[in-house]
């Protein structure tokens, strides 16, 4: 009985021992939980301040985001006001496979997204394909900055024609911005996050349909006629609080001369 009892003790120490290893010194369930509760501030704190925005939609606000699937093509910058468009819509989007990515996936599927990990420049055709049966399986609509993740900025991507062209679903142009605004400086995308109470702006496009027997050279036309678009949506959204978008500038000259 004395063994019986002692080979017990041994084995409850032995789980116990085996536990808080996992709890207490496990670096990666540390960081698994620190990242979770970072995400949590961060989706609560979004959540509670674009409450604040006042947005106006304009152009074909029939293309919102319900029902039927659709692709939702904006420029890097506007991100942050464009989560708010797609919160708990049925909507997936794409988080890099880097630690802030890991971050970010958490904050995103908080705020109703479903979650696509890589990006088109490291683990692209994986994320793509991942996004392709994502909308395939569930008619989910998708978002996606078509500039890449790392540039060159206001240059289409041809990952969101091949989305396009595979599901069937039309490319909806869609651009922002906003009255008062915290511009972040040093990121290469000029990303900005709308201030308590600013008035915002979104308008939306002219849908593109890509054609499943389209051609590189009508790919390319297609590209750029999404390029162009977006370049004139946001000049005119940055035109409803009187400031001026220097691309669409320079394509009004170019076209001018």
């Amino acid at each position: 009985m004395t063994q019986q009892k002692s080979g017990f003790t041994l084995r409850v120490k032995h789980s116990l021992y085996q536990l808080g290893n996992v709890c207490y010194f496990s670096p990666l369930v540390w960081t698994a939980l620190i990242t979770f509760l970072k995400a949590a501030l961060i989706a609560t704190f979004y959540g509670l301040l674009s409450l604040t925005w006042r947005i106006r939609e304009l152009g074909r606000t029939d293309l919102k985001p319900y029902r039927s699937g659709r692709l939702y093509a904006h420029w890097h910058g506007d991100e942050l006001l464009m989560l708010k468009l797609g919160q708990f819509k049925k909507m997936a989007v794409m988080a890099s496979r880097s630690r802030d990515g890991e971050l970010m996936k958490w904050v995103l599927q908080l705020l109703g997204f479903q979650v696509v990990r890589g990006s088109s420049s490291k683990g692209g055709a994986g994320a793509l394909k991942g996004l392709l049966d994502t909308v395939l399986k569930t008619d989910a609509h998708a978002s996606l900055a078509v500039d890449g993740p790392r540039g060159p900025i206001y240059e289409v991507k041809p990952g969101i024609l091949a989305l396009a062209q595979k599901t069937g679903k039309p490319i909806v142009p869609t651009v922002g911005a906003a009255q008062w605004r915290f511009v972040f400086k040093r990121a290469w995308n000029q990303c900005y996050l709308p201030m308590p109470f600013s008035k915002c702006t979104v308008i939306y496009g002219e849908p593109i349909e890509i054609p499943l027997q389209a051609t590189e050279k009508d790919l390319e036309v297609l590209r750029e006629q999404l390029r162009i678009a977006l370049i004139e949506l946001k000049g005119k959204a940055e035109g409803t609080f009187n400031r001026t978008f220097l691309p669409a500038l320079r394509m009004e000259s170019v076209n001018g001369a």
